[in-house]
């Protein structure tokens, strides 16, 4: 029987297994998701989506379990869904359920995403607004149980997002895993597990007991960056009326790393903090917080092995009170400083991108109007028995800071330093409790300078042995509101005397040191003579890593001082006013300026950042001076004599600088540049390329464009310049061109240094609307060029030239000692009336009398000139090449024929004859002809050349030096001028001929011109060839049929232009010329330049 009861029993359990088994598959739960999201969507106004299927289990426990769960998030959110899960399992408690409650005994997140957001409106996505709230019955009370309750949650590979751009907050937590239980809303609580915040890993273990009479006991540990925080107390209540009083305990082997991972895990930017915290770090004392005050008594902390105590406590209501009070017997600085982590070097920059901005330094904070306020106390203590820094002590250090009623006091301020410097001051309230008076003394003295200065670092060893030797600085001491000061100083520093002050500011917190010195002679303090090094000092390696920029909320310290008359190199400086401050790492140049530089004067405003790693300085500066001499003896240089002017700004850094309207005018030079200047890799050492954006000014001519230099491996430089406003050469500081005219210079026969060639190579472009050398005027010029392997080509150098056009290309070979130069190209179209006007300064000849016009049109084609040596004079000895010469020039005047013909002819004769005849005998030009007969022949040469479109036709060559030309003819109106000329090139002479050949008898030359001699100056002969005169020749002359009678001022003035040396008075007197108002015809020298 019994064994028949366990057999039914037994069947009656397996079937009720089978069917909690079985049952799951019988319902459809999925067909509740529509419901499920409508519920939500009313619940929350967001659409909830389930993606994967819901599965129903019932053994061994009831269990709902969904995947691919979703809600949207709000219609501004960046991200699409504000949660996302893998997947979710529920088990509700039977028990609870059987006594009609919801209670969820568990519930498991797998992979949650949460994504939590404030928009830029301020309204956070957790903030939902149902999307159909019914109005409430009346008299309806709300369910009991107060809805669902969860014990147990588990979260597993969780992510947790948190965005705020209003308040420059993202934090995202990752990698959560997560163990909670919640017994009920008040407790007991508790949550364990490990996630990552921006990075940073933490581990939280936290314990919420029942509320019990004295509140809820509270332990919690958090563990970051190797150390760990932990309370153990009781906590009075939830709620913002809640008061936290327990134990707390702080350990960390570096205090630096907690609180950098505490940090980033806020997502806030990293601390800089002072180099003592990056050690071993403990604290335990008695914590009492409460939303009005905070209170840390009794406490203990340590800071490796140096240990102090004491007590803090700020109450917030009514006013703010501060009471504390720190106690230190040793601190070893040294030991700190030596542990602290190098800062490490900042990468270089890359590229030659244009620099940001600089950035404007944050303005530091201000106190409440009026300073501190009134009804607030502070009463603070600090005694440390001896510090250790720079291998010396500092003893006996202690502050007391009291703050009532607007009124600062230190009733004690001390200090004694190596060297026997003695740091003394006292100040202490009386009077009226409510308006309380302080006074004071203020003193320190060091008697042994030197020894102060030693421990600190400062090498003394070449100054005077009676420098530096002694200082004092005495003053009285007062408090106002927010503001500690000593006013009425006296300072000394051997045997310089001053007066000034100190103020120190408490909110914000800041120093400022006034001086005003009569005389400081600088040269006092040099050296006798500046010792020499016996070898030059090896270049270091690579540069220190830079410090660590200091902490932007560090206290700002101010300098104000005057000096009257500054003694510099035995220039004495006068008027010199500074004015600056160091906040953070940046320094403010408020106002620098000299009244009196070496007679002139200079001023500098603006800002310094990164003092303390990598300077940025942001500045502009104006400089005048009369004598440049005198303002680099200052510096213990020299200079020529001159003025000089300079002005302009200047941001950026050593890598990037910024050059703003920069202007330096000295030696009668005047320099311009507006633009970047990027030198990436010059913080860490050498730069590794240069690159110029921008313009630069050279004696009012500006270049724009680019220019990149790479610097490693073998230079390569690349620029891109244009000059729109047209480039002079001859204004860029080179000597000038010899004057038209003027012989060229000697001979130079020093070697060329082809090397610099050799170093780098080059690609360079040029666009100016005009290039100018001398009286070569290049438009609308165009030169490209590549300079690779010591060899030069030029690709391409075209322009406008006197009215036509240049082309010309062409290589110069540096690649050996000995320079190869290879030039081709054309000259086309070129105006000769704008050629002589460049060269000569007109192409009108002549005076009063008569006045001859050269115009016409002449080009070179063909050009080709080659040449190799060493020197100049040799390159000009070994040219080689040649040109085709063709075009027409014209000649026209006015009078100057009649003239010719008229003296030729009239009753004049026998005065010509008498007066030229014995010029021309003086200078060898007679010819055998007579003058009658002379100026027939010029007088019908000019007829067939004078008002005539004149061909020219021939080549000129070079070889070896020496212009020549071949088959240079001019034809003119029935006749021809055959130009033959040898023009040496070195030695700068000529032997040219041109003999004029008429129609009527070409078998020999007509007239005979000749020029020899330096290029500069030739000896000019004219002389009559064995040619006939044309039948009837003088009556074809032009004025032949009027006659100049008496010897008239035209024929005088004519035989001036030509070069007569006696006028013929009438009655036969031979006398010398008086001066004339107007020159005769005077013909332009073609061997001028």
């Amino acid at each position: 029987m019994r064994r028949k009861l366990m057999v039914g029993a037994g069947v009656g359990v397996g079937i009720v297994v089978l069917g909690l088994l079985v049952a799951p598959s019988l319902i459809d739960v999925n067909s509740y998701k529509p419901q499920i999201a409508a519920e939500v969507k009313k619940a929350t106004g967001r659409d909830l989506v389930i993606e994967g299927p819901i599965r129903l289990s019932l053994f061994p426990s009831p269990e709902v379990t969904a995947s691919g769960v979703k809600l949207s998030n709000m219609p501004s959110g960046k991200a699409t869904h504000m949660v996302e899960l893998r997947q979710v399992s529920a088990s509700p408690s039977i028990l609870a359920l059987l006594g009609g409650k919801v209670v969820i005994s568990s519930v498991t997140l797998v992979e949650p995403k949460i994504a939590l957001e404030v928009a830029a409106d301020g309204k956070a996505n957790w903030d939902m607004v149902p999307a159909a709230a019914p109005a409430p019955t009346a008299g309806a009370k709300p369910a009991a149980g107060g809805g669902p309750s969860i014990g147990h949650i588990a979260i597993r590979n969780g992510t947790l997002s948190f965005s705020d751009p209003k308040a420059g907050m993202n934090v995202t937590v990752e990698k959560i895993e997560l163990t909670a239980s919640v017994g009920s809303p008040q407790g007991p609580l508790s949550a364990a597990g490990t996630l990552v915040a921006n990075g940073a890993p933490l581990k939280l273990d936290a314990r919420l007991g029942a509320r019990e009479a004295s509140g809820h006991a509270t332990d919690i540990a958090l563990d970051a960056g190797g150390g760990r925080i932990a309370f153990k107390g009781t906590l009075s209540e939830l709620g913002p009326k809640a008061k936290v009083a327990g134990k707390t305990t702080i350990a960390a082997d570096s205090l630096a790393g907690l609180v950098a991972a505490l940090t980033q895990a806020a997502g806030q930017p990293p601390a800089a903090l002072p180099p003592m915290l990056a050690g071993k770090f403990s604290f335990d004392g008695q914590l009492e917080a409460s939303s009005d005050a905070v209170a840390l008594r009794d406490f203990k902390l340590g800071l490796g092995q140096d240990q102090g105590a004491g007590s803090l406590s700020v109450r917030l209501k009514p006013a703010l009170a501060v009471d504390g009070k720190v106690s230190v017997a040793k601190l070893d600085l040294d030991k700190w400083m030596a542990a602290a982590p190098k800062a490490a070097t900042p990468p270089a920059a890359t590229g030659a991108s244009r620099p940001a901005a600089p950035a404007t330094p944050a303005a530091p904070a201000t106190a409440p109007p009026g300073g501190l306020p009134r009804d607030m106390t502070v009463k603070l203590a600090l005694d440390v028995a001896e510090i250790l820094y720079n291998k010396g002590t500092i003893r006996n250090l202690g502050l007391e800071l009291d703050v009532r009623n607007g009124a600062v006091a230190v009733p004690k301020l001390q200090a004694s330093l190596p060297g026997d410097l003695v740091l003394q001051a006292r100040s202490t309230m009386s009077g009226d409790a409510a308006r309380p008076q302080v006074s004071g003394d203020f003193s320190l003295v060091g008697p042994k300078l030197r020894d102060t200065l030693a421990w600190l670092q400062v090498d003394t060893t070449g100054m005077p042995a009676d420098r530096l030797a002694r200082v004092s600085f005495r003053g009285r001491m007062a408090g106002t509101n927010n503001t500690v000061q000593v006013s009425d100083a006296t300072f000394e520093l051997d045997d310089i005397k001053g007066r000034g002050g100190v103020a120190v500011t408490l909110a914000p917190l800041g120093v400022v040191a006034t001086l005003d010195i009569d005389t400081l002679n600088v040269d006092a303090y040099r050296p006798a003579t500046a010792a020499k090094p016996a070898t030059p000092p090896a270049r270091a390696a690579a540069p220190a890593a830079p410090a660590a920029p200091a902490a932007a909320g560090g206290p700002s310290i101010g300098l104000k001082a005057k000096v009257a008359r500054l003694i510099v190199n035995t220039e004495t400086i006068g008027g010199v006013d500074i004015d600056i401050a160091l906040a953070g790492s940046t320094l403010r140049l408020n106002d620098v300026k000299v009244g009196n530089l070496a007679g002139g004067r200079f001023a500098l405003r603006g800002t310094v950042a990164g003092i303390t790693g990598t300077p940025r300085p942001d500045v502009a500066f104006n400089l005048e001076a009369p004598d440049l001499e005198r303002l680099a003896k200052l510096g213990g240089a020299s200079a020529p004599k001159g003025p000089i002017t300079a002005s302009g700004g200047i941001a950026g850094s050593v890598e990037q600088l910024t050059l703003r309207d920069i202007s330096v005018n000295a030696l009668g030079m005047a320099v311009k540049a507006t633009g970047t200047l990027a030198l990436p890799g010059a913080a860490s050492g050498a730069p590794q390329s240069v690159a110029w954006r921008g313009s630069l000014g050279l004696n009012g001519q500006t270049v724009e464009g680019s220019v990149d230099a790479r610097l490693a491996g073998r230079p390569t430089v690349t620029a891109d310049l244009r000059a729109p406003g047209g480039l002079d050469l001859g204004k860029l500081g080179g000597s000038a061109p010899p004057a038209r005219g003027q012989q060229a210079a000697a001979s130079n026969n020093k070697p060329i240094d082809t090397s610099p060639m050799r170093v780098l190579d080059a690609s360079v472009k040029l666009q100016a609307a005009s290039l100018v050398n001398g009286p070569l005027r290049l438009t609308n010029a165009q030169i490209q060029a590549t300079l690779k392997d010591g060899v030069l080509t030029l690709q391409q150098l075209t322009g406008g030239l006197y009215g036509g056009a240049l082309d010309l290309t062409g290589t110069v070979n540096a690649s050996q000692p000995a320079l190869n130069l290879d030039f081709k190209g054309n000259a086309n179209n070129i105006d000769i009336g704008d050629m002589l006007q460049a060269t000569s300064g007109s192409n009108v000849f002549g005076g009063a009398l008569a006045k001859v016009t050269i115009d016409g049109k002449l080009s070179a084609t063909g050009i080709a000139l080659r040449g190799t040596s060493t020197t100049p004079d040799q390159i000009k000895g070994s040219l080689a090449g040649g040109t085709a010469l063709g075009g027409a020039v014209t000649v026209t005047t006015d009078k100057a024929l009649q003239v010719l013909g008229s003296a030729a002819t009239g009753a004049a004769g026998a005065v010509i004859d008498n007066t030229l005849g014995n010029v021309m005998a003086a200078t060898g030009q007679r010819g055998g002809s007579s003058v009658g007969n002379m100026l027939n022949a010029v007088s019908l040469v000019l007829n067939r050349f004078v008002n005539h479109n004149n061909v020219i036709g021939g080549r000129a060559d070079i070889a070896q030096g020496t212009l020549t030309t071949n088959g240079l003819v001019v034809n003119g109106n029935r006749a021809t001028a055959n130009v033959v000329s040898r023009t040496n090139l070195v030695n700068s002479t000529t032997d040219t001929t041109v003999n004029f050949v008429i129609a009527e008898d070409t078998s020999a030359p007509y007239l005979i011109t000749t020029a020899k001699g330096p290029t500069g100056s030739p000896s000019i002969n004219v002389a009559r060839g064995t040619a006939k005169d044309p039948p009837g020749m003088t009556s074809t002359l032009p004025g032949a049929t009027q006659p100049q009678q008496g010897g008239g001022g035209g024929v005088q003035s004519l035989i001036l232009g030509l070069g007569g040396g006696q006028q013929q008075q009438r009655g036969g007197t031979t006398t010398q010329p008086q001066q004339q108002q107007q020159r005769g015809l005077t013909l332009p020298n073609p061997f001028g330049r």
